[in-house]
């Protein structure tokens, strides 16, 4: 029948909390096929799931479409996310069940309705936007109705790189470090931050970029969890443009133009001191999002 992909997302990037997110060269690949009866498959890889969780995100995608039922059909996905790592491999895994769904129902469910549908399954839209439409999503809830959204071709040149440390830290307990309630003065500086992070990616000017992904509302909390963090967060480097938590962590996101080796391998030393292993990725931004390819026929 087709082929299909969603990449992977970081979301926050500072101070856009549930607010801003990107999407990255690193894909979720599922192929779907007729079968005699649903069958739902995994590829082995370092990052096949080993619970149900990732495959029950991807049944929630396809229910929030078609109820209960299921179509005779095999989706045998192909995982290169890692897992639990704030990456959006969650999102992805949502948006994909979805987007199948969307694509085999009648009439073909519409891009806008499925904004709303996936931003319902995550809860937030600042990873599911990015998953399903690539680039650079600056989003806001609606309380029932589809999100508001904008979204950013990426800007020429940046890459990001991504430490992912070898430490857990679920997304659940991630939200559960947070506070209550904020000071004013800490609310100003996020909202000061979030205006400015967003109105670089519109405008293309990335001078402020690392006066703009500073934060107040999550990172200093999740820091004593993610030991290396506050050590990133310092790191100086030419052509590095700003460096954040990655969506609920525990992974790292630097966004540079140039000197990617040298940035890449202090991000690692920050967690080595520690005595934690790290590895690295450099991977592109997204210009795209969710890609349906048809199979040839046999």
């Amino acid at each position: 029948m087709f082929q299909i992909s969603v990449p992977a997302s970081s979301a926050n990037l500072g101070p856009g909390f549930d607010t801003i997110g990107i999407a990255l060269d690193l894909r979720l690949r599922a192929t779907v096929t007729e079968a005699r009866e649903y069958r739902l498959t995994f590829s082995e890889g370092p990052h096949a799931p080993t619970h149900a969780g990732f495959a029950d995100e991807i049944e929630r995608g396809l229910s929030a479409i078609l109820g209960s039922s299921r179509p005779q059909i095999e989706i045998a996905v192909e995982n290169p996310i890692p897992l639990g790592k704030g990456l959006g491999s969650s999102a992805a895994a949502g948006v994909l069940g979805a987007s199948i769904a969307a694509r085999i129902v009648e009439p073909e469910v519409s891009e806008r309705a499925l904004t709303q549908i996936v931003t319902d399954l995550e809860g937030h839209p600042d990873n599911a936007l990015p998953a399903l439409l690539g680039g650079i999503v600056v989003a806001a809830q609606r309380g029932e109705d589809a999100p508001s959204y904008l979204r950013f071709e990426p800007p020429p040149g940046v890459r990001a790189i991504v430490a992912i440390p070898n430490i857990e830290l679920p997304t659940a307990e991630a939200r559960a470090i947070l506070p209550e309630r904020y000071r004013k003065e800490d609310a100003v500086y996020n909202v000061q931050r979030a205006s400015l992070l967003a109105a670089s990616f519109a405008s293309g000017d990335l001078s402020n970029l690392r006066i703009a992904m500073g934060d107040r509302f999550h990172q200093p909390y999740r820091a004593a969890f993610v030991p290396g963090l506050a050590e990133c967060l310092r790191i100086e480097a030419d052509g590095l443009l700003g460096i954040a938590l990655s969506g609920a962590g525990p992974s790292v996101l630097a966004l540079c133009t140039s000197n990617g080796p040298a940035i890449a391998s202090a991000m690692r030393e920050a967690f080595t001191r520690h005595k934690i292993a790290c590895e690295t990725w450099t991977l592109g931004i997204s210009h795209v999002g969710v890609s349906v390819r048809e199979r040839d026929a046999a």
